[in-house]
């Protein structure tokens, strides 16, 4: 038994410890970060879920908006562990085949592109409303949305047009796409901020202190939102100019998607608590967006329907003469359930 045992070897795969495994540095990065991007994809499910609940009577083209963005998250999600499982398995102890550029990456590149686009798109409607139908403001952002998107094409493009890293990289033409469409993802967050930040404290009332409560509220979700996805378009960069000899800038891009989509679907599942913010057992009024007059105002939300007490009571007196005596009350109208 001893000798049988001693005559199996194991294989040298010339690695002695973890340091000497050039995947560590090379991959060891972007596989916790595609694990804290699944994370934030049930994140945004779960979100998803929430919103079709709480907001049934949303506008059509609203819903539908929701709907795609999470259709992409999904695609983008599925594409992230197709790319992921082609590395570290199909392409196991094989370092040659992480230095190509796997085709699965490339989709992901253009869902990341297409979510930013669907939240942004929203963002840029929202200053379009706050700010009165701005048309300058609203055109400058779209323009820098609209790139980011160009960009974003350009540099799926050049991943199947160059499918190795090293080469990918040391290309100019990367470089202006990648730093290109996240830097104007970058200034589209916080043009957006701004400008809300500007419009919604132009609208402030002296006298209406609920409004400016919520006014508080919406602004610190737009500054948040803004400077959480600007600062990682940021860091994608410098990642991607500084550590030429890791992917861990690919994980962050990956991440930001769904950063775009859980902020986008964090404002909309907001909106309830904004609104009661104040008074939790008051629905009135609401405060939204609003595409008339300065951008924002009261909107009061379907009646709801008030429990209705009806009390009808007949008297019927009988003497000993046989004379009866009959009186009805009717009651229909009594409402909120007050009985007399």
């Amino acid at each position: 038994m001893s000798a049988d045992a001693s005559s199996v070897s194991v294989p040298n795969l010339g690695i002695t410890k973890s340091s000497d495994n050039p995947a560590v540095a090379f991959i060891g990065g972007l596989l916790i970060e595609i694990f804290i991007a699944c994370i934030l994809y049930g994140i945004t499910t779960l979100q998803s879920f929430m919103y079709f609940q709480k907001y049934p009577n949303d506008a059509l083209s609203l819903k539908l908006l929701v709907g795609a963005v999470w259709a992409l998250e999904t695609v983008h999600t599925a594409f992230c562990m197709q790319f992921l499982y082609a590395y570290l398995v199909e392409g196991f102890g094989d370092f040659a085949y992480f230095l190509q550029i796997n085709w699965g990456i490339g989709v992901t590149v253009i869902t990341s592109a297409g979510i930013a686009l669907c939240v942004q798109g929203y963002y840029v409607w929202r200053v379009w409303c706050v700010s009165s139908k701005s048309l300058f403001w609203t055109v400058v952002i779209g323009v820098f949305a609209l790139a980011r998107v160009a960009f974003g094409i350009g540099s799926t493009i050049l991943s199947y047009v160059y499918p190795e890293w090293l080469l990918f990289r040391d290309t100019k033409s990367s470089l202006v796409t990648i730093s290109g469409g996240l830097g104007s993802a970058a200034l589209v967050d916080m043009l957006v901020a701004l400008t809300l930040s500007y419009y919604l404290n132009k609208g402030r009332s002296s006298w209406h202190k609920e409004s400016n409560s919520k006014i508080n509220m919406i602004l610190l979700y737009a500054v948040n939102t803004g400077a959480i996805t600007g600062t990682a378009s940021l860091l994608c960069v410098i990642l991607f100019a500084t550590q030429k000899q890791s992917l861990v800038f690919l994980g962050l891009v990956e991440i930001q998607a769904k950063l775009y989509a859980n902020s986008f679907l964090g404002s909309l599942n907001a909106r309830s608590h904004i609104r009661n913010k104040n008074n939790p057992a008051a629905q009135y009024p609401s405060f939204e967006f609003s595409s008339s007059g300065n951008g924002f105002r009261a909107v009061v939300p379907p009646t709801v329907p008030v429990p209705k007490v009806e009390v009808y009571q007949q008297t019927i007196v009988h003497d000993d003469r046989g004379l009866s005596n009959e009186s009805a009350y009717d009651m229909r109208n009594l409402k909120g359930g007050e009985l007399v």
